[in-house]
């Protein structure tokens, strides 16, 4: 996940490993959806927050998934999440992916109570999806609820998460270690942090992983240690 490195590497190790999960669930879905960059005559960002309001009601094409990403990336979650309201998909796939491209953008304007909504529709008409789509939906729905304060159904998301992901990530290990932190369940908050550690350290190993990354595993699986020991 080199990605990662690069994009947070202004931050400290806990926003480190929130910005890498958020990015894995980005990578996770993305590959179904219509493409990551905008074609020949997509809109202008003011363009598109024009056509946003007017097109509301309207009924859209895939397109508006391209279009909702451009506005994303250009700053306008609102516009984007104002597009997606017209358009109204008919195959659970692209279903999926509306809902995805929305909770992005209410995760973005911090409407965690929206983002966790709409990740939990994914969560629910799942049948036929990709797994790494629904695991995609669990992460969001695990980082929404940890920004609510809601810890049990985040370590449930998480967890579920860990039935359906196609490839482990530090990153998740270390917010459910977190979860159970919050909710007093040391062992099992130690088991996902030494699983994250262990991930970590296979990447330091293989790739250009981040040795601080590492070292902040390490020393809150020291943490939590203490802390089980004095329960």
């Amino acid at each position: 996940m080199a990605e990662c490195a690069v994009l947070t590497d202004a931050l400290g190790a806990r926003p480190r490993i929130w910005a890498c999960a958020h990015l894995s669930l980005a990578i996770a879905w993305a590959p179904l959806s219509l493409g990551d960059e905008p074609t020949n005559g997509q809109p202008t960002k003011e363009e598109a927050s024009q056509d946003a309001e007017a097109s509301a009601t309207a009924v859209l094409g895939p397109e508006a998934i391209e279009q909702a990403n451009a506005l994303r990336r250009d700053g306008d979650a609102e516009g984007a999440i104002a597009l997606l309201r017209g358009y109204a998909p008919q195959n659970a796939t692209m279903q999926a992916i509306k809902r995805m491209t929305l909770a992005l953008g209410y995760a973005e304007l911090k409407d965690w109570e929206s983002a966790l909504a709409q990740y939990s529709g994914v969560i629910e008409a799942s049948r036929g999806l990709r797994p790494n789509m629904v695991a995609g939906a669990y992460l969001g729905a695990g980082q929404s609820c940890m920004e609510l304060g809601r810890y049990e159904d985040a370590a449930t998301h998480f967890e579920g998460w860990r039935r359906v992901a196609v490839e482990p990530q530090a990153g998740v290990h270390a917010q459910l270690s977190r979860a159970y932190k919050e909710l007093g369940r040391y062992e099992l908050a130690i088991e996902n942090m030494e699983a994250g550690l262990q991930l970590a350290e296979e990447e330091v190993r293989t790739s250009d992983g981040d040795p601080r990354v590492v070292m902040y595993y390490r020393n809150q699986l020291a943490d939590l240690r203490r802390l089980a020991a004095e329960q």
